[in-house]
């Protein structure tokens, strides 16, 4: 797993449970103790998190670094890879409810190849990325902004997405596996997912190979809800992603079509 990947799965699993022990972290990744706490020690040079002993907890004093902006930037490249083949799979004509996420903000900066499109959308950094874009009727979904991630969240959103018919939802996912299904770090997050499944005739999940094989803080759904899912192709690795081919092989017999981008 490269190093930029395991920082983000480290700060939102730290993030999700508020603590964390070493040990946990070393389970969940599957790499030596020595190896969290060196990836700890940089997180909490950034801010990210706050070291304790045997472990750390989450810092609340800089949500907005600790949260969308400070994930943004890591494995961009991978995640705009990935932007592209969830665009690909968007059929011209339709309505499209957008998660929110880092990596479905490069879902959206593909959407506009694929107009004329009608994109409802749970990110305030989604938003940005399609306003004024030909081809695009862009809906903002109201709600509460959820502090460090811009995700619109809260009872407002959830009655919104219900007044709504949806084509596609996007979902973008903390976790994915193989025996727990999809899940969440937030509640709130998950909520909102909930609702996007069943507003919506067809579901694509995406996330890069780090979530599989993770199971977060909130279940979302089993692993058939989602229709397909697109990933990279290094989760196919089981040399850099252990869980990788097991989590793959529940989600074919579940049904769920996959896309190694």
């Amino acid at each position: 797993m490269k190093v930029a990947n395991r920082w983000d799965l480290t700060l939102r699993l730290v993030q999700g449970a508020g603590r964390v022990s070493v040990a946990e972290l070393a389970g969940r990744l599957g790499v030596s103790e020595m190896t969290v706490r060196r990836d700890l020690d940089e997180l909490e040079r950034q801010g990210l998190v706050r070291r304790v002993h045997g472990g750390a907890v989450a810092t609340r004093s800089r949500e907005e670094e600790a949260g969308f902006t400070a994930r943004e930037g890591w494995q961009a490249a991978t995640k705009d890879r990935l932007g592209r083949a969830v665009a690909d799979l968007v059929e011209p004509g339709s309505t499209v409810l957008l998660d929110a996420g880092t990596t479905t903000v490069h879902v959206a900066g593909h959407l506009a190849a694929r107009g004329p499109l009608t994109v409802a959308v749970l990110s305030l950094q989604a938003a940005v990325r399609l306003a004024d874009l030909p081809g695009i009727r862009l809906l903002v979904v109201g709600g509460q902004s959820r502090p460090g991630e811009r995700s619109l969240v809260g009872p407002l959103a959830v009655r919104t997405m219900e007044a709504m018919a949806f084509d596609l939802f996007v979902m973008s996912i903390g976790g994915v596996h193989a025996r727990h299904g999809w899940s969440e770090f937030s509640l709130d997050d998950a909520a909102v997912k909930q609702v996007g499944l069943t507003q919506a005739a067809r579901t694509v999940a995406v996330a890069d190979a780090t979530k599989l094989g993770v199971r977060a803080f909130s279940q979302v759904a089993p692993l058939g809800a989602v229709d397909t899912f697109v990933t990279d192709a290094a989760a196919d690795d089981p040399d850099t992603h252990p869980m990788g081919p097991e989590t793959l092989t529940a989600l074919r017999d579940a049904g769920v079509e996959i896309v190694l981008a």
